[in-house]
């Protein structure tokens, strides 16, 4: 047989024990309450959970209260200790961040607020730009000088930085007027040609790269001219020719072994 709880619905076994007066109460576990056991007894064949009723001691009310009451004071106590030293600290660290921390004036509405620049940013950046200038210059210095838009402008700059551009030079600005290549009595050949600057800069004076040929247009020899081989001694020593000024040029070459059937020449730097 089997009692069940009135108020949980806890089932509990009645022994014997139990059945021997008809006030014998069962003590509930999980209530807390005591019902006679002659309260919902049910049989073997129920289907409700069976547990077995506990025999541990059960305290006075009284005993529970003065348990509870100690247990209470030692919580209190713990937490005052630990409440205190918690909020002890917490003072302390307001009162460093409060020392370490400069007042923050209060900023007006018409004020525009500035924000603090990184200054190893700024530095990294100015280097990076100089550094970007400076390999520009060393490989487009040399054609930017050269150019006929920019010359001008080049040259009032480094004539104000007291500096000096490199000596201007462009093939395409240079005129032949006439050339010629004729025999000599000896046998040796004369080279002439007048050459022209059209250039608004005065430019470093070519070299002539003279070329012979047979009656198959085959090349017979060639040489290359500097301007001190063409020009007469001493009148050029620079060797510059100015806007718009005219030079010629004239050497003699000893008589080739196979007949000349044509000659031709650039200028060359």
């Amino acid at each position: 047989m089997f009692a069940q709880c009135p108020d949980c619905r806890k089932t509990y076994p009645v022994t014997k024990k139990h059945k021997r007066g008809k006030k014998t109460q069962i003590y509930c576990s999980d209530c807390k309450k005591k019902f006679n056991v002659s309260v919902l007894l049910l049989n073997e064949n129920s289907t409700v959970l069976v547990t077995e009723a506990k025999t541990e001691y059960i305290p006075k009310p009284e005993a529970l209260q003065k348990a509870s009451a100690k247990k209470k004071s030692g919580n209190q106590w713990y937490s005052t200790i630990i409440g205190g030293f918690l909020k002890k600290n917490s003072a302390n660290i307001a009162a460093v961040n409060s020392a370490n921390d400069d007042p923050v004036p209060e900023r007006l509405p018409w004020e525009v607020q500035k924000k603090s620049a990184d200054t190893l940013w700024f530095l990294g950046f100015i280097a990076g730009l100089a550094l970007l200038f400076g390999q520009i210059i060393y490989f487009e210095a040399g054609k930017v000088s050269q150019n006929p838009s920019y010359r001008p402008d080049l040259e009032k700059l480094c004539r104000w930085l007291g500096c000096q551009l490199a000596g201007y030079e462009n093939i395409a600005e240079f005129a032949v007027l006439q050339s010629s290549f004729v025999p000599n009595s000896d046998g040796s050949m004369s080279f002439k040609a007048v050459i022209n600057n059209q250039a608004a800069f005065k430019q470093r004076l070519p070299s002539i790269k003279l070329t012979l040929l047979d009656y198959n247009e085959q090349v017979l020899a060639q040489r290359i001219l500097s301007p001190k081989e063409y020009l007469p001694s001493g009148k050029r020593p620079n060797n510059t020719i100015s806007p718009d000024e005219t030079v010629e040029a004239s050497f003699t070459i000893a008589a080739p072994k196979t007949r000349i059937g044509g000659y031709n020449f650039d200028l060359i730097y």
